[in-house]
């Protein structure tokens, strides 16, 4: 029968773990870390040892106390983000004491990774801004708020013949920085096809639409002067039963009819 091993090994042996290891008291404390934490959180054990959910905003680790199963700490002192993946296990001693223990892995690089594919499949590569598939998914929670609370929500959609530009596709960056440059934070701008961008303006309705759609005109006018490619655009205002299938139908008849109007009309759909 092996021989139960000495507790300084143990000891030594949690501090040399990997992974980063938290005990937790009856009443959600921290009771103990090893030095692996330490590292992780960029806080030294007497920092750790006490710590309790509100002692730990101090940190921006509250959320170490929520049990969540992907953990976001941000140093303070050189803004640096690390994510870890957490499991919790409930330890019960010979005794009848029972403590819960957190396990926190460094998953960073897994979660940075996801991060850029997720950008790849959601963004369109030139422009940087949102692709169709970033449109739906960013749109759709937008119009569900738009159900609950009937918030105001317009579209703006841009059309514009590049055919004449030596660089469409560079032209179609400039254009879009351009746009991009007089939203607000909370609007997004999608490259719908090749010749187009859709604004999404939450809390807009379609008149304010209509006026933005206007200046971005302008703006653009007096950025391209005279190379200004020929622009048409159509607006529309989220209407109760709208989703998102119907709302991007509302927009296409609507550039439709702009597209047979003059150079820089503004239709509203």
């Amino acid at each position: 029968m092996a021989e139960p091993i000495d507790t300084i090994w143990m000891t030594e042996l949690f501090k040399a773990s990997p992974v980063g290891m938290v005990l937790f008291d009856g009443e959600g404390r921290v009771a103990w870390a090893n030095d692996k934490m330490q590292a992780l959180t960029n806080l030294s054990f007497n920092q750790l040892i006490g710590l309790d959910s509100e002692k730990a905003n101090n940190f921006q680790l509250k959320a170490l106390f929520s049990r969540p199963e992907k953990l976001e700490v941000k140093y303070r002192t050189n803004q640096v983000t690390r994510y870890l993946g957490c499991e919790y296990k409930t330890l019960k001693s010979p005794t009848g004491s029972v403590v819960e223990a957190g396990f926190y892995t460094d998953i960073t690089n897994v979660c940075m990774l996801q991060k850029r594919v997720e950008r790849l499949v959601l963004t369109d590569e030139m422009t940087g801004a949102l692709n169709q598939r970033g449109l739906t998914r960013d749109l759709e929670p937008l119009i569900s708020r738009c159900r609950r609370y009937e918030n105001a929500l317009s579209l703006i959609q841009f059309e514009f013949d590049c055919s004449s530009s030596e660089d469409a596709e560079h032209t179609m960056l400039q254009l879009c920085r351009g746009i991009r440059s007089e939203l607000r934070w909370a609007d997004l701008i999608c490259r719908y096809t090749n010749n187009s961008f859709i604004l999404v303006l939450p809390e807009t309705d379609l008149t304010s639409a209509e006026k933005l759609a206007r200046k971005l005109i302008e703006h653009l006018q007096s950025f391209f002067g005279s190379e200004m490619p020929a622009c048409c655009s159509t607006v529309a205002e989220w209407e109760r039963g709208n989703d998102i299938k119907m709302l991007l139908e509302r927009m296409e008849n609507g550039m439709v009819v702009a597209r047979e109007k003059n150079n820089d009309c503004v239709v509203a759909a």
